[in-house]
């Protein structure tokens, strides 16, 4: 369902929405910051502020996506702003009734997960939402959640202070206009002049007079009651027998000083304490003094004011919730940077000077800051922030930096995008950096760990795996025609066990940048006929069918990249019922050769598919107990691939099978 009219209070929300006057402005840095954080902190691609009108979701700051709009049809916001939760998630809208359909999911920018928090303004109406989205499942953690509440709070804070500035700014233009009158004021002013106190009680602003040096309360407006608290019976008192908690007040002294000199005195956000209703509290006011002037003689002061109460409040609450956002980037040992893409002006906080070996104290440029960058990983980090500069994409990238003091070796993981300011005449690079040093080494034990063990497992393996071919060809010999399957089921389960170990230390050696690319000119034809014959003797239980593959030439190394078709095609046979087909094809497409495996099998659910290439996983479920294997061999394949430039991905459907592929660029 969407918003409509009919809804409960969908006039008085449109209402509220429209008081902010937030549509249809241009972007502004300090929303478009909170999208960068909120993006960063969920760790998706799209982070959105969106406001919901009778029509249309319109989106104040849009990370990550281009369109500034959707119909109101199709928002997910909608449905979010209308959630009695305080935030809407969905996992998966694939699988969700209301938005399988949705365009926004079947196509661009394909939303599978999204999580919402509405934009709630004092009054209780919901405007609009701070959501997160990405095109894979996902789910936040606790903390996460906590994070995005955070940001989500200070855009609605950040709200009202535009809303609030804005009543101010209008309120201070007819301040000024007011003063205008001053002059005049001081040309006409007497006791009984009725067109001056007619002057006055009509001001929109809050005016009081006082004359002489007792600062009798000559004249007042109702706005000026209205601000102090008071009743018309302060009239021709002494301001403290009126208002005795102004004594020893700094904007009581100022009184005088302007009695005194005849010099005006302007005062902004003051905090002064008045007592209304019985009760003592303190308000936060612009004012303006000016002498009163007759025949030449200062004869009194003339006081106008607006309280900015609400908007001071407002203030400190924002900067409250920055610091909590500056606390929770610290938490999470993070920290923040901004470059001018126009002067190349470089902002770090502290954290990240640290990160960079640097003091918290001193500067840190942005040529200081890529300096410290490992030498073998300055060049990717040089070309992906100029992607981010001058075409806009997002940077995203782990890498170590050496400690311009200390020479600590780091490693850092980067998040940024570049934004205009609210002004639309700079843009910015901004972004968040995170230490990742521990997960790295603790990484690089496991590998360390998982290579030393494989390298002496290897060896009496070997040793085993020429008993058992010594023992088969003494029992052929010897007429042991009972134990020679036996040998032969020993002899595959070695087999096995070797394959695993040699992946394990395929790992080990790829992750220490021992495993090289060897790269040569060659016919993949060639491969994909030699993986046919091999399948012909290794693969009697399923049927395998090899579409014909035109000549098609690649750089790349020709034994791991069999090694990958290899892997496909044991996991086809793997994961799928014997005396089904499997299909091998090969075609070129784009300046691209494509490599597709497509089997029959369990399929694979669409929350593994992000995940089928990473290191060790393994796709759960009862139908996988009886297959063995410990997830590394998909994640070789997809390093063997990302090192040759190609791609690698999986198309599957539960129960209908699986289709693998990669392509390689063509040579």
């Amino acid at each position: 369902m969407a918003i409509t009219p009919s809804s409960p209070n969908e006039q008085e929300r449109l209402a509220a929405l429209q008081s902010y006057q937030i549509l249809d402005t241009e972007a502004e840095k300090d929303y478009d910051d909170l999208t960068t954080l909120a993006s960063a902190i969920c760790q998706v691609p799209i982070a959105l502020i969106s406001f919901v009108d009778d029509e249309r979701q319109w989106f104040k700051s849009h990370h990550g996506l281009a369109a500034s709009e959707t119909p109101v049809e199709q928002s997910f916001c909608a449905h979010a702003i209308a959630s009695t939760h305080d935030i809407m998630i969905v996992e998966d809208a694939h699988k969700d009734d209301r938005f399988k359909d949705n365009p926004l999911v079947t196509g661009e920018p394909n939303i599978t997960f999204y999580a919402g928090i509405p934009l709630v303004n004092e009054d209780g109406y919901s405007l609009g939402t701070l959501c997160v989205i990405d095109p894979k499942p996902k789910i936040l953690s606790t903390q996460q959640l906590n994070a995005l509440r955070i940001v989500a709070k200070q855009v609605m804070d950040k709200l009202e202070l535009r809303r609030k500035l804005q009543t101010l700014e209008g309120a201070n233009h007819s301040l000024k206009s007011s003063q205008q009158q001053i002059t005049q004021l001081n040309t006409h002013l007497k006791f009984n002049d009725a067109r001056t106190r007619s002057l006055i009680q009509q001001a929109p602003v809050a005016i009081i007079v006082f004359r002489g040096e007792d600062l009798f309360i000559e004249a007042v407006n109702p706005p000026m009651l209205t601000l102090l608290g008071k009743q018309g019976d302060i009239l021709n008192k002494p301001l403290l027998e009126a208002i005795p908690e102004l004594n020893g007040q700094e904007p009581y002294k100022l009184l005088y000083s302007v009695l005194k000199t005849g010099n005006p005195v302007y005062g902004y956000d003051t905090a002064v304490k008045l007592k209304r209703n019985g009760v003592e509290e303190t308000g936060y006011y612009n004012f303006s003094y000016s002498p009163l002037i007759e025949d030449g003689e200062i004869t009194g002061v003339i006081d106008m004011a607006v309280d900015v109460t609400e908007q001071v409040r407002v203030r400190k609450k924002i900067e409250r919730t920055e610091e909590s956002l500056r606390m929770a980037v610290d938490a999470a040992d993070s920290g923040t940077y901004s470059m001018n893409t126009r002067t190349f002006e470089f902002y770090a906080s502290p954290r990240l000077k640290e990160l960079f070996g640097f003091n918290r104290d001193e500067d840190m440029s942005y040529e200081a800051c890529m300096a410290c960058i490992r030498e073998d990983y300055r060049l990717t980090v040089q070309t992906l922030t100029e992607a981010s500069l001058y075409q806009g994409e997002r940077f995203e990238l782990e890498y170590p930096v050496i400690g311009y003091h200390d020479g600590e070796e780091r490693w850092l993981r980067g998040l940024g995008t570049v934004q205009p300011d609210s002004h639309g005449t700079d843009v910015f690079f901004t972004g968040i950096i995170t230490d990742i040093t521990e997960r790295k080494e603790d990484d690089q034990r496991k590998s360390d760990f998982i290579g030393m063990v494989s390298h002496e497992l290897k060896t009496p393996l070997t040793s085993m795996s020429g008993y058992v071919q010594m023992l088969l060809r003494i029992a052929g010999k010897d007429g042991h025609s009972a134990m020679i399957p036996i040998l032969e089921k020993a002899s595959k389960q070695v087999s096995k066990m070797t394959t695993m170990i040699n992946g394990f230390l395929n790992v080990s050696r790829l992750e220490s940048g021992k495993i090289h690319v060897d790269r040569q000119r060659f016919d993949i034809k060639d491969l994909i006929k030699e993986a046919e014959e091999e399948s012909i003797s290794t693969i009697a239980t399923h049927r395998v069918i090899f579409k014909p593959v035109e000549t098609s030439y690649v750089d790349a190394d020709r034994d791991k990249i069999g090694q990958v078709i290899s892997n496909f095609l044991s996991n086809a046979v793997k994961y799928s019922a014997p005396d089904t087909t499997i299909h091998v094809a090969c075609i070129t497409l784009d300046g691209y050769v494509q490599v597709s495996v497509t089997d029959s099998g369990m399929g694979i659910n669409s929350r593994d598919i992000e995940k089928l290439f990473d290191r060790y996983y393994r796709v759960e479920g009862s139908e996988m107990v009886s297959i063995s294997g410990f997830g590394i061999g998909l994640y070789l394949c997809a390093e063997i691939i990302k090192r040759h430039n190609g791609n690698i991905w999986v198309e599957s459907e539960k129960d209908k099978g699986s289709t693998f592929y990669f392509n390689l660029p063509l040579a």
